[in-house]
């Protein structure tokens, strides 16, 4: 009887056991099932959020070409037209040739900031010249305002595909854009590493920020969006800066 009972228990105690494992197993796969289900969701945002920035920018490109051949096509003939027009008068009232010697002047100036404005929109031009070019076409313009002293070095074309060459020349604009427009400093150098090792580094001498307020704030949604846009294109993006003492931004190759 003794020996009946203990078997008993013995099987009693082995069934709540599997049944505790079998519940345990139950939690952990259902559990797992829950992790991968996150995961799969997490990757397909992400997914899905590279695959609309990949349009957006396809789409601006789009748009920057149609309104870059506008400049060209449109009101650069326009100007020419004008040049030819005021170089008429000068012929013909001899008498007034000095008074209006300078509007020829300003209309070629015109001229030559609508053609750089135009190559600038167009990334058409990359392919042509390559991003040394681009890059200092863009210096230049920005010379011109005097506004910034500019140091730049390049040490060779970087071995860039297409997208990633143009995604960093935009991404170059608007780094340069943000500093015209915040930093109100005096200096703005610029490091090109071309080559297989590409890296791009932009740093000015202005106010700077705190960059992790910066950052998770809706004011630096542009920056945040500018690390995520060179993401796509397989470059890692950093930014540091220090109230004072001025920002740098990094891009480099993955």
């Amino acid at each position: 009887m003794t020996d009946h009972n203990g078997i008993t228990v013995i099987f009693s105690t082995l069934v709540i056991l599997l049944l505790l494992c079998s519940v345990i197993i139950s939690v952990f796969v259902a559990n797992r099932r829950h992790v991968n289900q996150e995961v799969k969701i997490a990757r397909m945002e992400a997914d899905y959020e590279k695959e609309l920035r990949i349009a957006e920018h396809e789409v601006q490109e789009r748009v920057m070409a149609n309104v870059a051949r506008e400049l060209h096509d449109n009101l650069g003939q326009r100007l020419t037209v004008l040049k030819m027009h005021v170089e008429r008068h000068k012929i013909i009232h001899k008498d007034i040739r000095e008074e209006i010697e300078p509007i020829t002047a300003d209309i070629d100036t015109t001229i030559s900031e609508l053609r750089q404005i135009s190559r600038s929109l167009n990334s058409d031009f990359l392919e042509k010249g390559g991003m040394i070019t681009a890059m200092h076409d863009e210096i230049e313009r920005i010379r011109k305002l005097n506004t910034y002293t500019i140091h730049w070095t390049a040490e060779e074309e970087p071995k860039l595909e297409k997208d990633q060459r143009v995604m960093m020349f935009r991404i170059f604009q608007e780094t340069l854009n943000n500093i015209l427009k915040h930093a109100r400093g005096k200096n703005i150098y610029i490091t090109l590493q071309g080559g297989s090792q590409f890296m791009l580094e932009v740093k000015d001498d202005g106010m700077g920020f705190d960059v992790a307020t910066k950052m998770t704030t809706g004011n630096g949604a542009g920056l945040n969006n500018m690390i995520k846009r060179a993401a796509i294109a397989n470059i890692n993006g950093s930014i540091e800066s220090e109230e004072g003492k001025g920002t740098i931004c990094r891009f480099t190759q993955v």
